[in-house]
Formats: structure tokens, C-alpha cells, sequence
């Protein structure tokens, strides 16, 4: 300790001072009136010059681009802010700051040099930044106004339409229906055929803008669902019931696996009763006459939670490779599927309806030919006594 004491006394206060001086990233300059007696390494680096010793006896107020001998009334705090004179390049920005000398018009006295050129540059560029942020913002705001109106005017449009097809459709269905019960005068053969047809033409078009209001609809209002803890044979068997005029008119059987009716998954019947609906009417619209539809129901681990998966099988014509992910698409139809009607959204709908439980639904080739599309919902576990 003695030693280190000894060594102390022996170092100069101006060669103490250069060593603070380089060991800062600041520049530091000693003046003696007014001139460079001394500065860091740091100083010839701001300045452009090869060293330090190149500076001695310049003015210090030569230094800087934009001072005058006003640089000189720099004092404690802040300082002032210049631009030092480069031999090359730009010259850099600096903050100029006397930290000792100068009291009692004392002619030495100690600078600093603080480089804020960079700093400089990241604050107008932040600033740059903060304006194309507040365009941006701009920008957005007249973007959601121009949505929220085209969505005022397609809701306008979707009225009219519902209004302007589906009113005269009904008046014709009901004239044809009142003239096939021949209360206003009996009819031949030929003329039954012609009602009934024309009566069964209206009720196709009457569902066909069904669907597409409800579809335009769907897919742009958010999901709201009212989650229970149910077998999802519940609702397998409410689609099936449902859809027994349309199986037995195409000659289709329904089969499905006794399995669903004891396994249970939390979901909103009414919107699982949607994608049920839509995935065996699609069955029911590509199968074969005679054929099969088969809907089962499983529970299986998806990751690290227990999920349950619904399928509809068929032996239609099947979906092409190419086709298996753009068919949840809107407004999409593949295949057989542009030959039999709809307009694409049922798929895209049954997709957002399993999405927001947290599912998926794919389709994959059926084992024999056809289609299998399958959906996940989360698992539940049966109350009660049941549940064992």
C-alpha cells in the first residue's frame, strides 16, 4: 500500500489527466488562454488529424465551424452544441462543456467533448420514423372507414336481395302450389309435371340465396359460441333425422358409428350442427346412388391435449390432391363440384365455425375411393356416473 502511495505521488497532474483523457470516449482538451495545450487522443479522431500533437497551440475556437469566441462562455451543465472542422468528410457534431478552470478569469481550463453525431442521426431518424408512423396511423384510420362503409353497403345490398329475389320467388311458389291442389280447376298430366317442376325450381333458388346471404354473412361477423359439454352423437343424430328426405330420395344409406354417441367434446351444437350439415349434404350431393355415407366419432391425443374427431366418409368421385386445402377457401369449388351447384362458401364457413374451437378440418382420400373430411373439437369428459 506504501508502494502504490509512493507511485501515485510520483505521477504528474497533467500526465493523470491525459491517461483519464484516453481512457474516455469524450474528447478532453486543456487551454491556456484560449489556446490547445493538451488534448485526447479522442480529439484528433474527432478532428481528423493523425494525433493530438498536431492541435497544440491552435485556438480552441478554431476548431469548431459554427463558434465564436462565444464558445468560450461555455460553462458547467449542458455546454454548447457544435459542429467540429473536419480536414476530410462532414465535420462531427459535438456538445462543448468546461468542467474546471476559468474561475476568477483564470486563463487554464479543461473541456470536454461529447460526439453526438450519432445521436443526432438516430433522433431525426426517430423523428422520420414518428411521421410516417402518424401517416401510417392516417392511413389506416381512412382504410377502416372505407371498410366499415363497404360493409354498410354489401349489408344494404344483401337486404335487397334478399328482399327483391326471395319475394317474387315465394309468390311464385305459392301460385304453383295452389294451382298443383287444384282448387281452381283440375289439370292433366302434363300440366302437374310442369308446376312440380317449376315449383321444385323455385325452392332451389329460394335455398340457393339462402345460403348465400348466410354464407356473405358468416364470413364476416366474429364467431360468438355458447360451449357446452356434450356427446356429439346428439348432434350426428339431429343432422341425420334431418336429412333422411334427402338420403332417401338419392337412395343413400347412413351409417354411423355407435362409438359417437358416448363420446363427448365441448362445443356449440347449433355451429357443429352447421358443419355437420354442410360436410353430409356434400356427401350426400356426390355419392353414388346405393352407396354408404359413414359418420364416426373418436377420441385421440393431438399434441399434448385430448381432442375428438369427427368424420364423414363417402364413395363420391373424391377431391383432388391439388384441391384438398383450396376447397376451405371461399368461393371456391372443385372437381364434381362445379357441376352441382352452391357457391363455395360452405366449406370456408365450416372451417371458421371449427377454427373457432380451436380445431381443424381436412379431407383426405377414402380407403376404396371417395372423400373423408374430418374435424377435431376439444375433448369433455361424461358427468357423473358415466364417466366411468
Amino acid at each position: 500500500m506504501q508502494r502504490f502511495a509512493q507511485e501515485v505521488r510520483g505521477i504528474s497532474a497533467e500526465s493523470a489527466l491525459r491517461r483519464v483523457g484516453d481512457a474516455l470516449s469524450d474528447a478532453l482538451v486543456g487551454t491556456r488562454a484560449g489556446r490547445i495545450v493538451w488534448a485526447s487522443a479522442r480529439l484528433a479522431e474527432l478532428a481528423g488529424h493523425e494525433d493530438s500533437a498536431s492541435l497544440l497551440g491552435l485556438p480552441f475556437a478554431a476548431l469548431f465551424e459554427d463558434a465564436d469566441d462565444g464558445i468560450l462562455d461555455a460553462t458547467d451543465g449542458y455546454g454548447a452544441e457544435c459542429l467540429v472542422r473536419r480536414e476530410e468528410g462532414p465535420p462531427a457534431r459535438v456538445t462543448v462543456r468546461r468542467i474546471c478552470g476559468g474561475e476568477d478569469g483564470g486563463a487554464d481550463e479543461v473541456w470536454l467533448l461529447a460526439d453526438v453525431t450519432r445521436q443526432r442521426l438516430l433522433e431525426s431518424e426517430l423523428l422520420r420514423a414518428g411521421r410516417d408512423l402518424h401517416a401510417a396511423n392516417r392511413e389506416i384510420a381512412t382504410l377502416r372507414e372505407r371498410v366499415r362503409r363497404e360493409l354498410a353497403d354489401r349489408e344494404e345490398l344483401l337486404t335487397a336481395v334478399s328482399h327483391e329475389l326471395r319475394t317474387p320467388v315465394t309468390v311464385i311458389v305459392g301460385y304453383a302450389r295452389l294451382l298443383l291442389s287444384e282448387k281452381v280447376g283440375a289439370l292433366n298430366a302434363d300440366q302437374k309435371r310442369f308446376l312440380a317442376e317449376t315449383q321444385k325450381s323455385c325452392q332451389r333458388l329460394d335455398a340457393f340465396i339462402g345460403e348465400l346471404l348466410e354464407a356473405a354473412r358468416s364470413l364476416t361477423e366474429t364467431a360468438v359460441l355458447e360451449v357446452s359439454e356434450l356427446p356429439v352423437g346428439t348432434v350426428i343424430e339431429s343432422v341425420a333425422s334431418a336429412l333422411v328426405p334427402l338420403l332417401d330420395e338419392r337412395k343413400l344409406a347412413l351409417r354411423i358409428a355407435p362409438e359417437a354417441a358416448v363420446v363427448y367434446a365441448r362445443f356449440d351444437p347449433a355451429r357443429v350442427e352447421q358443419v355437420l350439415t354442410n360436410l353430409v349434404g356434400n356427401a350426400i350431393k356426390f355419392a353414388p346412388s346405393g352407396s354408404t355415407i359413414e359418420i364416426g366419432a373418436r377420441r385421440l391425443r393431438e399434441g399434448d391435449r385430448e381432442v375428438v374427431e369427427v368424420a364423414v366418409a363417402d364413395a363420391g368421385p373424391g377431391v383432388p390432391e391439388t384441391d384438398r386445402e383450396r376447397i376451405f377457401e371461399p368461393w371456391v369449388r372443385a372437381g364434381e363440384g362445379c357441376r352441382r351447384g352452391g357457391v363455395g362458401l360452405g366449406l370456408a364457413i365450416a372451417r371458421r365455425i371449427v377454427s373457432a374451437h380451436g380445431g381443424k378440418i381436412t379431407v383426405a382420400p377414402r380407403a376404396g375411393g371417395g372423400s373423408v373430411f374430418r374435424f377435431t373439437l376439444p375433448a369433455a369428459s361424461p358427468a357423473g356416473p358415466e364417466a366411468a
